[in-house]
């Protein structure tokens, strides 16, 4: 389990460093190159797992419908459609395949079903990796030290990311981008993302109209209902991944957390439990991570167990945060580094 605190050792805040100023583990370059080869099988099993769990929960959301049971298979249903937020995450660093193809087909379903453009998702999301939670430059920083309960709450039971994202295709399909986003999203990108944005908002109209066309509310309910549903429980991983930590540091293992999770969890995640790994090495393919991680696992915090832990340490830190504000999430190493 972490520790919390305001002392101890760790990188001077500054503004984001350059490509190189973040420390690094003492991994040689060609065993990160070996590493980076990109595949099409991991990722073509961790994306049918994903359809056959949405397929067994649809299912069940199907024969549940008109009893009360449809509420635990609506959280179900919406879980899983939610954990839709891993492949396209995979999908934006463009590692997910090998196959450009299918990489961009699979990054596009997926971005559609978790509600976010991809190239708004791809772009932000590079920014987020030169700038890792460093205030006022990271595009994927929603909050900040300090939290509140009520401010984690509202993160954790993600009842405002779906209309947040319709919101923002609307924006974006209607008026274009604002200076932030024209910042990090290159000139030549911006018609894709604007003709995106309007291709996945008729697709959303589409969901309507075909539940007109059944004379049923199952649609609607399976797709938009089962994301305000479920939205929570990946969520729950979403918020491990650097709340309460340290801000404008140098070192992912100060402002990044690591998981130790369950195979299966790991599959619908696509390895994103391996957290302060993937921020290290960006290119390195999801189904690398595992590998990566025990090469470089004398020199990283100790991973906390679950997502469910994660979030307990968090509202540890908030409840200390209200008389000390500057108190932060610590990482637990089983050896102290010498220098950070």
């Amino acid at each position: 389990m972490n520790t919390s605190g305001t002392a101890g050792a760790e990188p001077a805040r500054s503004k984001p460093p350059g490509a190189r100023g973040w420390w690094a583990p003492k991994l040689e370059r060609a065993i990160v190159q070996k590493h980076l080869r990109q595949r099409d099988l991991p990722g073509l099993v961790f994306f049918f797992t994903w359809l056959l769990f949405l397929a067994g929960t649809t299912w069940l959301l199907s024969a549940a419908w008109g009893t009360w049971w449809v509420l635990p298979a609506l959280v179900l249903q919406g879980a899983i459609l939610s954990f839709s937020y891993a492949a396209s995450h995979e999908g934006a660093h463009g590692t997910a395949f090998r196959s450009r193809w299918l990489n961009e087909t699979v990054f596009y379903l997926t971005s559609f079903v978790f509600g976010e453009e991809p190239m708004l998702r791809r772009y932000a999301h590079g920014r987020h990796h030169v700038a890792t939670w460093y205030p006022g430059f990271d595009s994927q920083m929603p909050y900040a030290n300090p939290m509140t309960h009520r401010r984690w709450l509202r993160e954790s039971l993600a009842l405002l990311g779906p209309f947040a994202g319709i919101g923002q295709m609307v924006r974006h399909a209607t008026r274009g981008l604002n200076a932030e986003e024209l910042d990090y999203i290159p000139a030549s990108r911006v018609k894709q993302l604007v003709i995106g944005s309007r291709l996945f908002l008729l697709g959303y109209l589409a969901i309507v109209a075909a539940s007109a066309a059944m004379h049923s509310f199952f649609p609607i309910v399976a797709f938009f209902g089962g994301r305000l549903a479920g939205g929570w429980v990946p969520q729950l991983f979403i918020n491990s991944q650097h709340m309460c930590m340290s801000e404008a540091v140098a070192d992912h293992r100060y402002c990044t957390r690591s998981l130790a999770c369950i195979l299966p969890v790991r599959v619908l995640y696509w390895n994103m439990n391996y957290h302060i790994e993937h921020h290290l090495y960006p290119g390195v393919p999801f189904h690398a991570l595992p590998a990566i991680s025990k090469l470089v696992k004398d020199e990283l915090p100790v991973p906390i167990r679950g997502a469910v832990m994660a979030n307990l340490e968090i509202l540890r830190v908030i409840r200390r945060q209200v008389n000390e504000p500057g108190c932060v999430s610590r990482p637990k190493f089983l050896v102290e580094p010498d220098s950070q």
